[in-house]
């Protein structure tokens, strides 16, 4: 039978004062003698205090624990209920096994054996400690008005953002990257402007485990291109556009979709042009080193470059067929021949991305729309939203809808998320893939 919760108001939550222990040059050099002298220790020490751990043998579920100033008492919450826990581990506990690992340099290792994850770290405790209710930041737009503020001017759009807001649109998106196909250890791509919605996806990756490349919005299609394959990102997430002063800058088409579209992989072109070449080998008579000539001059002209126009590719074989005619070795009917089938090769070259996730941000009127590609965020967040409302109703918590899941005590409030979004712990330690 499912159990009805309640709410009961506590009352609020009070930080505790904190003052920084470096006050003199003298401190300052004590403590970098201590982090010189023996860096797992003075980390692992800072680590121990300052954020929650995964420890699995906490309890039956595990429990997110944190050492106090002794260093002995461990106190934290329920990895599942979000219940307070408080353990005396004692001193010498240390939730990883070994804190620094410098065997292979400049490979170092940080915290083997340990398991926490950012996201919660920086929203989901904060929120189970009753502070969901306190600005977790505060966002202010790229346009100005010069007439506020009594002609000082203010930004026309600011508000504050609530902690218990930030989780919630945290977990709304990272349901919306696990109805991609989006799972820990996959890797994505953002290019946003400063709205928001740049910090719930960026917050939705690190809760899934799911490894995120951030590209500064000033940077151009081509370097968005290369990040994207170096990344090895399955989707990328972008607005319809973002205000610079008076302007609009239309993100998507102006950065995502040449990114995507007009730029191809240096070694996805070298397998497709080789591919084609070898298909057209015994017809045009070729020979291998005349294959091996033309992938070479490819090579050639492609060199240094991730990610490169299909047109930079038909350069380095012209360069190879020109070379090839003044040889004798391929009359102008094959060079057409080639060079026609090279080029439709290089326009079959398969998606680089599942999906491209769309932000609306200043809803331009004629956005270019790739129905097989793109995605509306909002829709996405909207069917993440429903979902969540389900779970915490069939978990027991009577919210009909956002506003009421929001009105529910802080402790609660994350309970009824995790009932469809809970954490996911990530190696320390691990090794990116």
């Amino acid at each position: 039978m499912t159990t009805t919760h309640t709410r009961t108001d506590t009352p609020a939550a009070t930080r505790q004062a904190q003052t920084n222990p470096v006050r003199t040059r003298q401190d300052w050099e004590a403590q970098r003698a201590a982090a010189i002298a023996d860096p797992g220790a003075f980390h692992g020490a800072l680590a121990k205090r300052e954020l929650h751990w995964f420890v699995a043998s906490a309890g039956e579920h595990g429990a997110w624990l944190r050492c106090d100033q002794t260093g002995a008492q461990w106190t934290g919450w329920d990895a599942r209920s979000g219940a307070p826990v408080a353990l005396g581990l004692g001193a010498d506990f240390e939730p990883w096994q070994r804190a620094f690992n410098a065997d292979d340099p400049p490979h170092w290792k940080w915290f083997e054996g340990g398991r926490t994850n950012a996201c919660f770290n920086e929203v989901d405790r904060h929120v189970l400690a009753g502070f969901g209710d306190e600005a977790a930041f505060l966002f202010e737009g790229d346009r100005w008005d010069m007439s506020q503020d009594g002609g000082r001017g203010a930004p026309v759009e600011a508000w504050p953002i609530s902690r218990k807001r930030l989780l919630l649109e945290t977990a709304k998106c990272a349901l919306a990257l696990q109805a991609l196909g989006v799972r820990a250890g996959d890797r994505i791509a953002l290019n946003l402007p400063n709205i928001p919605a740049q910090l719930y996806w960026t917050q939705a990756a690190k809760r899934l485990g799911v490894v995120y490349t951030p590209v500064f919005g000033g940077f151009s299609d081509k370097t968005l291109s290369d990040r994207i394959h170096d990344a090895g990102a399955r989707v990328v997430i972008t607005a319809d556009g973002g205000y610079r002063n008076a302007q609009i800058v239309p993100f998507k088409t102006a950065y995502t979709d040449p990114a995507l579209d007009d730029y191809v992989p240096v070694p996805m072109v070298r397998e497709a042009i080789g591919q084609r070449l070898a298909s057209l080998e015994a017809e045009l008579g070729l020979s291998a080193d005349e294959l091996q000539q033309l992938l070479a001059s490819v090579d050639d002209t492609l060199a240094g470059e991730v990610t490169v126009q299909r047109s930079d590719a038909m350069r380095g074989v012209g360069r190879a067929l020109r070379e090839l005619g003044r040889q004798g070795r391929l009359d102008a009917a094959a060079a057409s021949r080639l060079r026609t089938a090279v080029a439709e090769a290089l326009v079959a070259t398969p998606p680089r991305v599942d999906a491209v996730v769309v932000v609306r941000h200043t809803a331009q009127a004629d956005l270019v729309w790739r129905a097989e590609r793109d995605r509306w965020s909002h829709e996405l967040t909207d069917a993440a939203l429903a979902k969540l409302l389900a779970a915490a109703r069939a978990a027991g918590w009577a919210v009909a809808d956002e506003a009421a899941l929001l009105a529910l005590p802080d402790a609660e409030f994350v309970r009824a998320v995790w009932a469809a979004c809970p954490i996911c712990w990530s190696p320390a330690s691990a090794a990116v893939p």
